[in-house]
């Protein structure tokens, strides 16, 4: 009988005569054309959320083109299927991305309703996903060791970021707080992992209010939140639904503190608030901001020329992941999900190591806005 050894020589022997070569223990075979991925982008490109999507792609285009040079064994085609930021645009996305564009691997949703949605779609077809910005808990407890070995998470979720951001609220000197969310699977996954962490923080949730994706105004929610005069504020949402809050706060004049999880240091959420000054004093917990130690920003700026909002950064280092588990465990479907459970990489936003969850650890980011402008409050590790 052949030992472990004997056999590994076996096929390389093999592979050699037969002009094939040994990828993450599958035999690939070589040729002077790069093998091709082709990645299945999942995110909003309609609706109120459509710059979320377009985000994401310039994100994902960032770093194929840098992935030319760096592994250029390997060329990535990126197709992309608009998600709606729904749970039914998810599965209809996820389906379209696997049954007509016949993708090896899907980068997405921004939004978890969408992953939610689409990631039962996963096992049948044995193709691989991977989430850099849903953040509702559902999805790591449903993956890895949870049922469904295909979905995986790179970004920290709710449950991770609820119980550092609830002590540091707590540390604030609040003992009472209003919770402002999106009326979907984002906002009230947040406010289930905040109603169990804020208490045991010691602060006090005394009131939950909930408005939709495409709302033009929050004062309905905040007259009845103001009625009942908390402390401050906890507030999920968007940059654009941060600059609709900020301005709509000076409005009615209330100057209560701001803890959110709303992309308010967004350069989109200091430009649409139209004063960025309004913005001043929150304090935002994030799993994305920029520091010096990335170099992305910088080349995301000379090919866009813009600022990188957090979305193109997720989207960009989900990329550079879906690479990693590429040269861990070959080009293909079954090469990537391999390849993923032994990603092992210290990223610019920390370590991406996947647990039997397949969710990942990397750093959470604490940042206010001070003068209009974005200044990081404390680097976390979450492992």
């Amino acid at each position: 009988m052949m030992t472990a050894i004997v056999r590994r020589q076996f096929a390389l022997a093999i592979a050699a005569v037969l002009g094939f070569s040994i990828w993450g223990g599958t035999a690939v075979a070589q040729s002077s054309a790069p093998q091709v991925v082709k990645v299945g982008l999942s995110s909003p490109f309609s609706t109120s959320e459509a710059q979320m999507g377009q985000d994401s792609l310039h994100g994902v285009q960032l770093a194929i083109s840098q992935l030319k040079t760096l592994n250029p064994k390997v060329t990535y085609d990126v197709v992309q299927a608009d998600d709606e930021c729904t749970p039914s645009g998810g599965a209809s996305a996820f389906g379209n991305l696997i049954d007509v564009q016949k993708v090896d691997v899907i980068l997405g949703s921004a939004c978890s309703g969408p992953t939610l949605g689409g990631m039962p779609l996963l096992p049948r077809a044995m193709i691989p996903a991977i989430t850099f910005g849903s953040t509702n808990p559902a999805i790591t407890q449903q993956a890895g060791v949870g049922g469904n070995k295909y979905m995986w998470r790179m970004n920290i979720d709710d449950s991770i970021i609820g119980t550092t951001f609830s002590k540091y609220i707590a540390s604030a000197g609040v003992k009472t707080v209003a919770f402002l969310g999106y009326n979907n699977d984002f906002g009230r996954g947040a406010q289930a992992v905040y109603a169990v962490d804020l208490p045991q923080s010691g602060v006090k949730l005394i009131d939950s209010e909930y408005y939709p994706l495409d709302a033009s105004d929050l004062r309905p929610q905040l007259t009845k939140i103001f009625s009942l005069h908390p402390d401050a504020l906890l507030v999920f949402g968007e940059a654009k639904d941060c600059a609709l809050l900020a301005r709509q706060l000076h409005e009615l004049g209330q100057r209560a503190k701001v803890f959110s999880r709303s992309a308010c240091y967004d350069t989109e959420a200091l430009k649409l608030a139209g004063d960025p000054n309004l913005l001043n004093g929150f304090v935002e917990a994030t799993y994305w901001v920029g520091t010096p130690s990335q170099p992305m920003i910088a080349a995301y700026q000379q090919m866009f020329k813009v600022y990188p909002p957090y979305n193109a950064a997720l989207a960009y280092y989900g990329m550079m992941v879906i690479d990693q588990a590429v040269r861990a465990g070959g080009p293909t479907a079954a090469g990537i999900e391999r390849g993923l459970s032994a990603v092992n990489w210290r990223s610019a936003i920390g370590p991406i190591k996947f647990n039997d969850h397949n969710q990942a650890h990397p750093d959470l980011f604490l940042v206010t806005v001070q003068n209009g402008k974005p200044v990081l409050l404390k680097e976390v590790p979450t492992q």
